[in-house]
């Protein structure tokens, strides 16, 4: 084996092999291996709890970490004032989970281009030493078309020239990577269209940085630019809100939104941040590996003892009844035959219309026709069953609230021909029966000859 050079130094694995082959015998190569592993294994017992929940952690597959602190996730939304938007749509949207902490740290007029006003990465920093980040969702760059520069000593770069996309790259790369060296799921928000055209040319190259610096870190880009356009891709400060009913979206100035344009702008991002959770729950859910007694005990229920094939079950010997025996065993029987009367009434009531087979004879008229399918009789069945009346009201939210009023509560005459048994009814006797019913005097089909 060759040794190593001066200033070499030499790597723990051939350090370690180089030792074993000083050993004479294969017993204590073995025992040196055994004492290695059981050190290992001492190690990663002796790990504390929370280590072993963030090496967990660090081997999720999943982009939202399936194990939060407490069971609890803490969603921050960063950016400036669409981002104050952003976190009023997501506090409506999760608040009824219970489990997610939305938090604001958005400020209004910030950006990563005007550093010496407020600086983001080392807010940013600040937070992170004292906070724990799940999820983090950025929203900003509306003020950041004016020209940037590095430091103060240096010149100003003109917005959209290599230099200055080059600076603003560097600064959302160092924003991105924090937070995700702390272990959070990060989503940026494309900016939306805007109501005047030459602003939008600028939006349009912000969203082209983001979904960039996006795509080379490795985080979730959500675009929103389609979601509040025309048909025809152009601006619209109208649009359908979350109920789907055509509303106000958007506010006075042209960029930012009213309270259902904010909502259905955090819908963009909800909607990617609970497929990334379903996703995660799924990873933490993980099945029992006990056996069928532990399983059944932890989710409270106890399967039946089964008897052993070819064994006959041992009956207890039947006793004398008692008099108070005697009378619940008698009252049990007349609940039993009481049920199974009431079982067979709605076996009954499901079967809908008996309608006759085919080519056959009621009361002396021959039917020809072809069978009818069961498909047909369930279509019939629930066409022309009774139902009851359905009145629509709306409530709060946007919602449409229904309810049916059964036609036996209703007593107008309409009603009590409604509740006429199905077989009984006229079209049903003459169309589908085939009966002949009697004319009424003068009407069209009083064939009879008037008397003398």
């Amino acid at each position: 084996m060759a040794r190593k050079g001066a200033g070499e130094e030499e790597m723990p694995c051939f350090a370690f092999l180089h030792r074993l082959s000083g050993f004479k015998n294969f017993t204590q190569v073995a025992g040196a291996l055994a004492f290695v592993l059981a050190g290992v294994l001492a190690g990663l017992f002796a790990m504390p709890p929370r280590a072993q929940a963030q090496g967990l952690e660090h081997l999720s597959s999943s982009y939202v970490t399936p194990f939060p602190e407490r069971n609890r996730y803490r969603l921050y939304v960063f950016g400036d004032s669409l981002g104050d938007g952003i976190w009023a749509g997501l506090y409506r949207a999760f608040k009824p989970d219970g489990n997610i902490d939305v938090v604001k740290k958005s400020r209004v007029s910030t950006g990563f281009v005007r550093t010496d006003y407020f600086d983001w990465n080392k807010r940013l920093s600040g937070i992170l030493t004292t906070e724990k980040v799940h999820i983090a969702v950025i929203m900003v760059g509306a003020n950041d078309m004016q020209p940037i520069r590095p430091n103060k000593k240096s010149k100003w770069k003109k917005v959209g020239t290599p230099e200055w996309r080059e600076i603003y790259s560097k600064r959302i790369d160092r924003f991105i990577k924090r937070l995700k060296k702390s272990r959070a799921a990060v989503y940026w928000v494309g900016l939306p269209i805007m109501r005047s055209a030459k602003y939008n040319d600028k939006m349009q190259l912000m969203n082209e940085i983001f979904r960039e610096r996006a795509f080379v870190n490795g985080v979730r880009f959500i675009d929103t630019w389609n979601g509040f356009a025309d048909q025809f891709g152009r601006y619209s400060a109208f649009g359908p809100d979350l109920t789907g009913q055509v509303r106000r979206l958007r506010a006075a100035d042209g960029v930012h939104f009213t309270i259902r344009g904010y909502r259905k702008l955090a819908h963009f991002v909800e909607r990617e941040i609970r497929r990334d959770m379903r996703q995660a729950r799924n990873e933490r859910d993980i099945p029992l590996a006990g056996g069928v007694t532990e399983q059944a005990r932890a989710i409270r229920r106890q399967r039946p003892v089964q008897s052993q094939p070819g064994t006959t079950p041992v009956s207890k010997p039947a006793g004398r009844l008692t008099s108070d025996a005697a009378v619940r065993k008698a009252a049990a029987a007349r609940r039993a035959a009481a049920l199974q009367a009431a079982r067979q009434v709605a076996e009954a009531a499901e079967g809908g219309i008996a309608l006759p087979a085919a080519d056959s004879t009621i009361e002396g008229i021959k039917l020809v026709r072809p069978r009818i399918s069961a498909a047909a009789l369930a279509a019939l069945n629930s066409r022309y069953s009774p139902q009851g009346a359905v009145i629509a009201g709306d409530i709060a939210g946007g919602l449409t609230a229904l309810a049916s009023i059964s036609p036996i509560s209703d007593t107008n005459l309409s009603a009590a021909l409604r509740r006429l048994p199905l077989s009984q009814r006229p079209y049903f006797r003459v169309l589908v029966k085939g009966e002949e019913l009697k004319p009424k005097p003068g009407r069209a089909d009083d064939f009879t000859w008037p008397g003398g």
